[in-house]
């Protein structure tokens, strides 16, 4: 899944706004601070699962005719490759 730069900002900006309004979140630091870390984290995260995206796309591309032989649904095999692969790499999809 892609996202934009300026959509990681936007969700940034939500969830920074939605953590100031929780009575219950205090933050000590400053809001810019949080705001990019956020977005960073959002960043890093939209990067590792394209990264598995092409782990992914490598291994159909590499037995793609024992797929095609084989007659199965190359969609659900690569949802199925993804989920093992995140997990794997201990990333939560």
């Amino acid at each position: 899944m892609r996202l934009s730069p300026n959509k990681i900002e936007y969700l940034a900006e939500k969830v920074l706004d939605m953590i100031e309004k929780d009575r219950q979140i205090h933050i000590q630091t400053n809001s810019d601070l949080v705001y990019r870390v956020v977005a960073d984290i959002l960043y890093d995260d939209i990067k590792t699962e394209d990264a598995i995206d092409e782990e992914v796309e490598e291994l159909l591309q590499q037995y793609r005719s024992k797929v095609n032989a084989m007659d199965i649904d190359v969609g659900a095999l690569r949802n199925k490759m993804k989920r093992e692969i995140a997990k794997k790499h201990g990333f939560l999809l």
